[in-house]
């Protein structure tokens, strides 16, 4: 058989409430020229058994890594594809049934080695939507004056460019994303905003810590992007996998963390930020 046009790399890490609904959406596209790579780091819920209950609807292959580090996990996952362009997913993002065959599309048209979708939220209001607007601004905005960003994980890439790259940055705490982006603006590739490809991006983190500390946290990392560089220490918690959306895990949370004492640690991170040298 031919090889696929993408090769979708998801990374999983106790996911079993949220990875379905992205499997049943790769299962709903109108357009099948895809694979579908899931490198999980051994998850301890049944997101696995999950997984595997699709192998049979799609065209599936699931990993295990013993490294629970998303960067790892992606590069992973994409030393394992063989589609034309890598099409890197959160496990808790949604698509449309068009997006597969409307990324072709624009590829062919445009011509591209790498492409930022669109994003909207999974929460509706009209408060909501203008926000995304203006991230979706913000993001075309730093891709014209030569600070791109990126839209979370979530972005398609040429697989020979990516592996030119060197693929994600392992030793990041975190926006290993945008580093990745501006790896490719420096090799002298901009990234295109596909204006026209709309991914649903899940704030189930904003719901989950409260507005306040998502809001701040993101500050923090892009504040450290811009004028230092790559995040390669540990900034404040952040914790990754599905079993932190639970709501007995940030009721302890709340208990232990009080917003006081995260106002005080955000304060000290910014300090530090600007002490760096």
């Amino acid at each position: 058989m031919p090889n696929p046009f993408f090769s979708v790399v998801i990374p999983t890490l106790n996911e079993e409430q949220f990875i379905p609904f992205i499997l049943r959406d790769l299962q709903k596209q109108n357009d099948k020229d895809f694979e579908i790579i899931i490198v999980d780091a051994l998850s301890t819920d049944k997101t696995k058994d999950v997984i595997t209950s699709f192998e049979r609807k799609l065209n599936l292959k699931l990993y295990s890594a013993d490294k629970r580090n998303v960067s790892f996990q992606r590069n992973y996952g994409a030393s394992k594809g063989h589609g034309l362009y890598l099409l890197f997913l959160d496990a808790d993002t949604r698509i449309r049934p068009s997006f597969i065959k409307i990324s072709k599309k624009i590829i062919e048209s445009k011509k591209g080695l790498v492409f930022i979708p669109r994003i909207v939220s999974d929460v509706g209001g009209s408060q909501v939507d203008m926000l995304f607007q203006f991230i979706n601004f913000l993001l075309e905005l730093s891709i014209s004056i030569g600070k791109p960003f990126s839209s979370g994980g979530n972005m398609i890439i040429e697989r020979s460019f990516f592996n030119h790259l060197g693929g994600f940055d392992e030793n990041i705490f975190m926006s290993e994303d945008h580093h990745l982006i501006q790896k490719a603006y420096d090799w002298g590739v901009r990234p295109k905003m596909a204006s026209k490809l709309s991914l649903i991006y899940s704030l189930r983190r904003l719901k989950a810590e409260g507005r306040l500390k998502f809001m701040y946290k993101n500050l923090i990392a892009i504040t450290h992007t811009l004028f230092r560089g790559a995040v390669r220490r540990k900034l404040f918690e952040y914790e990754m996998g599905g079993q932190i959306y639970s709501t007995t895990y940030f009721r302890q949370k709340i208990k232990s963390n009080s917003l006081r004492s995260f106002i005080g640690q955000i304060k000290e991170s910014f300090v530090s930020i600007l002490k760096e040298e």
